[in-house]
């Protein structure tokens, strides 16, 4: 079997949709024995910002000298983006050979009932630790799916748990109040984590479960400050400064958010420090300052000026309007918008459409996501508006219109990204 097919056969185990709790999970790996165990972990959840916060980490952990793992999701343009190793995606050799490894186990639960099936994520997690496992880490980056508590990831008992500002999504499984979404995700601090978060309305939430396990918990905002110090087209200088240390640093990614992520980040690092490891500050300025996450208010080309972002909720839309209002003050952009049905699209658009001079709706390629033709009657109130049902065509239709000194924007999802930096030739 050919990696096209593999993907086509893994990708099909989405029909078997999304199961919160741990039990399937741990009976698929241990089937492939247990390649979790004794796994050394930074687990992040959060609404939004998790994955910079995971790219920061693992790059730092590298130029620490660190053999490091790396497990996020969902990709952008190939699967293989979603487990990496020392920053390399795993190889489709290796997806061949692991997936085809795993088949007993699957066939072994599946039996006659659809319900112990696993899952997508579950397989794509079982594949992540037993990479993992073949190329000896000594420390991996793991990403959760949805929500914490009752994630796929986690199995792990991490090193240290961080939660990042925690808002409302997924409420028809995480719940229907941000302080118990705050609740599922906060149940990744284990006994033996050190946790970490930011300021936040729910925090209170996230202290009671800390004091439920023991586990030490830094705050940042409170106990770790943030300073933003510049910020142009070429990234941004932000100071860090705690008991730890007062550290300022460059990272190439920009919005004002990413001030937050970034000490969250350094703060699961002085973590990691307290338990032995050897992280020196020179490891973690370098390791930002290296640190590439497509589809973060990425520039992809200019004249004309052309930005992708993965912005695929209410408060990663606002913090991308924002961003984009200090950014290019007063300017209004070509949009290219497609977003999943899951999400609030009144919400998004009420964000995003005051940003437009015009608006094209599209339908990035997932079952979950609007019809173009509903998200154009969602921004119609904002802009002008026409539907255009492929992302390549939404593109360059927009592409075409835009004269070289105007601002292009595409965002809503990262599917919608993905597509558009496949089409584009800007694969991450």
């Amino acid at each position: 079997m050919d990696i096209e097919a593999t993907l086509d056969s893994l990708y099909k185990l989405e029909r078997f949709g999304i199961k919160l709790g741990l039990d399937n999970v741990l009976r698929l790996l241990s089937l492939v024995g247990d390649p979790h165990r004794g796994l050394r972990t930074i687990h992040v959840t959060g609404t939004n910002g998790k994955g910079s916060v995971c790219a920061y980490a693992a790059s730092a952990l590298q130029k620490a000298g660190y053999n490091v793992g790396l497990y996020t999701s969902p990709h952008l343009v190939r699967f293989n983006e979603r487990i990496r190793v020392d920053g390399e995606p795993i190889p489709d050799g290796d997806i061949l050979r692991l997936w085809s490894g795993m088949q007993p186990a699957i066939q072994a639960m599946a039996g006659a009932d659809r319900v112990n099936h696993p899952t997508f994520f579950e397989v794509t997690t079982a594949i992540a630790f037993q990479h993992f496992r073949d190329r000896e880490v000594d420390l991996a980056v793991v990403e959760v799916g949805m929500g914490g508590r009752m994630d796929a990831t986690n199995v792990i008992d991490s090193d240290v748990a961080v939660i990042t500002r925690v808002g409302l999504e997924h409420t028809e499984h995480l719940g229907r109040s941000v302080e118990r979404i705050a609740r599922e995700k906060a149940g990744i601090v284990k006994p033996t984590s050190r946790a970490v978060t930011v300021a936040q309305d729910v925090l209170s939430v996230i202290e009671a479960r800390c004091r439920e396990v023991h586990a030490p918990l830094t705050v940042v905002g409170r106990d770790v400050r943030v300073e933003r110090l510049s910020h142009d087209l070429l990234g941004q200088r932000i100071r860090v400064r705690g008991d730890f240390a007062d550290l300022e640093v460059h990272t190439p990614l920009l919005g004002s958010f990413q001030a937050e992520n970034v000490g969250l980040a350094v703060a699961a690092l002085t973590e990691l420090r307290r338990e032995g490891y050897d992280v020196p500050d020179r490891a973690v300025a370098e390791g930002i300052a290296a640190t590439r996450w497509p589809a973060r208010l990425e520039v992809l080309r200019e004249r004309p000026f052309v930005i992708v972002d993965g912005a695929h909720n209410g408060p990663a839309a606002r913090a991308l309007r924002d961003a984009l209002e200090e950014l290019f003050p007063g300017r209004r952009f070509h949009l290219v918008v497609g977003i999943l049905s899951d999400k609030d699209l009144r919400d998004m658009a009420a964000s995003l459409g005051p940003l437009a001079a015009r608006v094209v709706a599209t339908h990035p390629r997932s079952h979950r996501a609007f019809p173009a033709h509903e998200v154009a009657d969602a921004f119609r109130p904002y802009a002008p508006v026409e539907a255009v049902p492929a992302v390549r065509d939404a593109v360059d239709a927009v592409i075409r219109a835009a004269g070289p000194d105007d601002l292009v924007l595409i965002t809503g999802s990262i599917y919608t990204a993905g597509e558009a930096l496949e089409h584009l030739g800007a694969r991450p």
